[in-house]
């Protein structure tokens, strides 16, 4: 018994090979969709997924191409855009109102009154789009796995199959997708079976084919994001070989969007790989050699077939093509007809080439040669795995015979694109923004050389006008689920003493992507400790990073706004970092070392970030500076409390007193016999070292702090304590304390910026801002009452929830400073 899926309501049945799109054409459905604006029929068109006319809800998702979904047993296949229904849309009247419906009439129409737009936007979200978004369904928890290639080949056609065999044989490391099955685009016996044999070829020499599988874009790098099944790959590529293929150009002229006008890749995939006549009698027009060949093969499926040499004037009816009218030598000749079959020309689905400019990216097969031989395309794979970038072929548009659909996708017609020319939209990428062409499911496959072709032609265009419009991911539509894939895996990032923690009883939470202890028992306890004995903090999680070279002194002055030139070696000057906005970003410590070195250590949040901006200023002006991030070579752990020295002396023979080591002095000691650099810093308020070391030694250096601290009844504190500990202090949590608008002078750290400098980043902002009057600054309140984590603080009295506050002086703690100084 054969398979069956549903179909609004119907069984339709289901043969080995089919997809959707062949199951329900054999099915006697003919229309598909309705389209965008004017709610015209669309029926099936290519056949390759690179048109909108097929798609469909497939179980609850909407927006599926039908054309390159396989059917199955069970499928819920609907229509969703028409009303009532697809079949009988009663929306389809807005193709009587052209004239009250111009190109861009969303901008001009809905101005005035404002309050029309909302009730306007709500109709026309409602009659328009693809499909209803599954709410309430649960979202997916595709994986995301990271895949480093020497050779990443797009495209699993001859061109493609071929680069993949010659690379693999050579000794790379080789990794073909292709985004169907291998040959499913493909009809003729013999390229078939170059197919097999290639992929054969490929796979025995080591290069591994992923079949189902889509390149959605191409990154620096390369990187190419690959859309599977069930995983989202990450392909970080040495090189890449688009080997993508070209679809057949798509022809402007009345009616050319009618049910049953075929690109014949399209019809003759139907009719030879499905076994379905596109109908019974067809016209072909034909320039190419596929396009020919698919006449004989149309034929061979019971079809009636005339083949025309001349351009296509128009094709007529209303549910479907009744009839063609074509160019003779003797005049217009109109042809009853039920398919009219065009194979007129090419368009190379070049998107994730042009995408990789500048990048180790080449192409191979029809992308850059459309039309070529099997053999051409063979020989062009095999150049391509060998490093040899050919350049596309310039390839000629069809040209326009009359006013018909140039974008499919979104309704826009060469009158609407007319009409934008005269208005002043005048250039490919102003028209797009303005007609919105190139921008639905094709993203300019079918429209895309068009659109550029019309701009460059008019006469009073600029010589730029006619550009391709750039090319940006995704080059394939992509379920949001499938970008965000990956992002319900969590990297835990763990310091040296992770095990120590769990040992010794800690609760331990995610701090950004660190695993950190929250508290080793009651926090309240913790907190005494640290205030009245010692205690222990691993702080590894810090971003540490080592500057150097002639130009290193350079960097730091002009990045941050410190001093910098009066910073001796040995000595360490808070600081906050600044975007060119003057909005501070990050904070941190800044260490002078020797040879114009310098130690920087910046919040655990922000290290990987820091790197980055670093390096982009480095580059920006061209200086001579090495930065190397040490974060997950040193690990760090803080000493603070009272007793914090006595605890350290007993681990060193160096002098570690207040006088060889004051406050924000650095120095570099042995502690238990473990290299150190010990940063005299005050975040908890008291006495603190902070011990810079090798990771490796972290848990030997840990376990004998804590034996050499049990005289003094020292113990471990988490974040739970620090939270409390820095807030007495009125010590910032950037992000916590803070919103991405806050300046220096609204976090009261002005003193931390030198406004004397010629210039540092962020400099030209804050002089703008300084002679505004501040909307908010940071404070401290004391609260009469027990405040709750969230409650709004309401200005007018100062209230929070059932707690009442007052504006108090900060720091709440030693105002003075004198026990983190003693």
């Amino acid at each position: 018994m054969a398979d069956v899926l549903r179909f609004e309501g119907r069984r339709v049945a289901v043969e080995p090979g089919d997809t959707v799109a062949s199951a329900l054409y054999r099915a006697g459905i003919r229309t598909f969709t309705r389209s965008l604006k004017y709610h015209r029929r669309r029926g099936l068109s290519c056949m390759t997924g690179d048109c909108p006319n097929c798609l469909v809800n497939v179980d609850g998702v909407p927006g599926v191409r039908a054309c390159t979904t396989d059917a199955r047993e069970g499928q819920v296949v609907v229509r969703e855009s028409g009303w009532p229904t697809a079949e009988h849309d009663l929306l389809h009247v807005t193709d009587r109102l052209h004239r009250f419906l111009p190109v861009g009439f969303y901008s001009k129409t809905f101005i005035r009154p404002r309050f029309v737009w909302g009730l306007a936007e709500r109709a026309i979200r409602r009659a328009t789009g693809v499909g209803r978004l599954p709410i309430g369904r649960p979202a997916g928890e595709k994986p995301a796995r990271a895949v480093h290639v020497d050779l990443l080949v797009v495209g699993g056609g001859v061109a493609g199959l071929a680069a993949a065999a010659s690379a693999a044989a050579a000794g790379s490391r080789v990794l073909l997708v292709e985004e169907r099955r291998l040959g499913a685009t493909a009809w003729d016996e013999g390229v078939l079976e170059r197919i097999e044999a290639l992929a054969a070829e490929a796979t025995a020499a080591g290069a591994q084919i992923l079949e189902h599988h889509t390149a959605v874009g191409l990154y620096e790098g390369p990187f190419v994001p690959v859309v599977g099944p069930v995983e989202v790959l990450h392909v970080e590529a040495s090189r890449v070989v688009a080997a993508t293929g070209a679809v057949e150009a798509h022809a402007v002229f009345p009616g050319n969007d009618l049910p049953g006008v075929f690109l014949a890749r399209g019809a003759t995939l139907l009719g030879v790989r499905h076994g379905i006549a596109p109908g019974r009698r067809a016209v072909v027009v034909a320039t190419t050699d596929e396009g020919r060949a698919s006449a004989p093969a149309l034929r061979n499926v019971g079809m009636q077939v005339l083949v025309h040499d001349g351009p296509v004037i128009a094709a007529e009816g209303d549910r479907h093509v009744d009839a063609v009218v074509v160019e003779t030598p003797s005049g217009r000749e109109r042809i009853p007809c039920d398919t009219l079959v065009l194979s007129l020309g090419w368009a190379p689905r070049d998107a994730l080439l042009r995408m990789g400019v500048d990048q180790e990216v080449a192409g191979a097969g029809e992308v850059v040669v459309p039309g070529c031989t099997l053999a051409e395309a063979e020989a062009s794979g095999r150049r391509a795995a060998n490093g040899h970038h050919q350049p596309p072929t310039d390839v000629p548009t069809v040209p326009i015979t009359g006013d018909g659909y140039v974008c499919l996708c979104e309704d826009v017609s060469l009158h609407d694109r007319e009409r934008a020319w005269e208005e002043g939209w005048r250039s490919s990428e102003i028209l797009k923004r303005y007609t919105t062409a190139t921008m639905g499911p094709c993203q300019g496959a079918v429209c895309g050389r068009l659109l550029a072709a019309f701009a460059g032609a008019r006469s009073d265009a600029v010589a730029s006008a006619g550009a391709r419009t750039t090319s940006r991911p995704p080059a394939r539509p992509v379920p949001l689920e499938d970008l965000a894939a990956g992002v319900d895996e969590t990297i835990e990032q763990r310091t040296s003493l992770h095990d120590r923690h769990l040992e010794l009883g800690a609760r331990m939470e995610r701090s950004g992507s660190w695993s950190r202890p929250t508290a080793f028992g009651a926090i309240d306890d913790e907190i005494r400790a640290v205030r009245h004995r010692a205690g222990l903090m691993d702080v590894g999680t810090l971003g540490k990073f080592l500057i150097a070279g002639r130009d290193a002194a350079e960097l730091m002055d002009r990045v941050f706004p410190i001093r910098i030139r009066d910073l001796a070696p040995g000595r360490s000057r808070y600081l906050v970092a600044l975007d060119e906005a003057g909005y501070v970003i990050d904070d941190g410590l800044l260490a002078a070392l020797d040879h114009g070195r310098f130690y920087l250590c910046t919040t655990s949040g922000r290290a990987p970030a820091m790197e980055a901006w670093l390096r982009d200023w480095i580059d920006r002006w061209g200086l001579h500076v090495h930065l190397l991030d040490q974060t997950a070579q040193l690990g760090a752990i803080l000493v603070a409390g009272p007793k914090a020295r006595a605890i350290l002396g007993r681990l060193t023979g160096d002098d570690v007193s207040a006088e060889a080591l004051p406050h924000m002095r650095h120095a570099d000691i042995t502690v238990a016999d473990v290299p150190c650099r010990a940063v005299r810093v005050g975040f908890v308020g008291e006495v603190g070292y902070e011990l810079h070391h090798d990771r490796s030694r972290g848990p030997a250096l840990y376990d004998a702090m804590l034996d050499a601290g049990q005289v003094e009844g020292a113990q471990p504190f988490g974040l739970g304590a620090l939270d409390v500990l820095r807030l007495e202090k009125a010590h910032l949590y950037l992000g916590q304390d803070t919103l991405p608008d806050d300046h220096p002078a609204k976090l009261g750290l002005e003193w931390a910026v030198a406004m004397d400098k010629p210039d540092f980043i962020g400099k030209r902002a804050l002089e703008r801002m300084g002679a505004l009057p501040l909307e908010r600054t940071l404070v401290g309140l004391r609260i009469d009452g027990e405040p709750r984590r969230g409650v709004p603080l309401l200005p007018t009295e100062l209230v929070a929830g059932d707690a009442r506050a007052a504006v108090v002086p900060t720091p709440f703690y030693d105002p003075e400073g004198a026990r983190l100084r003693a």
